[in-house]
């Protein structure tokens, strides 16, 4: 029997859907679904939040100080993570050309722009919060 290689996912470019809905002329509920489908898969599921919020102050800061800042992330998601918001444009990655090599991270405007999103969450938090 052959083993069967298992088939890289390919990540589907959430900006095409918008794209689409915008030129096929749908209504606006569905562009609004069509625009939270794209938040979430820029700024979705456990550690892109946390890596943004690490990166609020503006200042630069190297991987391992982030990895402090988010103590419980491994260095797997957070390597994967850091590329992810790179490759969105919500973070901003500096390379030195030394040795041993330096990479420092950065939030960008555009990721900047979330923080005050991400603020209004914990407001909403400490005001929801159960078994306060």
């Amino acid at each position: 029997m052959k083993k069967e290689k298992k088939k890289k996912r390919i990540k589907r470019e959430p900006q095409a859907a918008i794209l689409q809905t915008v030129e096929s002329g749908e209504t606006k509920a569905d562009s609004a679904d069509e625009l939270l489908q794209y938040t979430l898969a820029v700024v979705g599921g456990k550690w892109k939040i946390r890596i943004l919020w690490a990166l609020r102050d503006g200042t630069s800061l190297r991987y391992g100080e982030i990895k402090q800042k988010i103590p419980a992330i491994t260095d797997m998601m957070l390597s994967q993570s850091l590329r992810e918001l790179t490759a969105d444009v919500l973070i901003a990655r500096q390379q030195y050309q030394q040795i041993p090599p330096k990479v420092e991270y950065r939030i960008t405007p555009a990721g900047a722009e979330l923080i005050p999103a991400v603020e209004l969450l914990n407001a909403w938090a400490a005001n929801n919060r159960k078994g306060d």
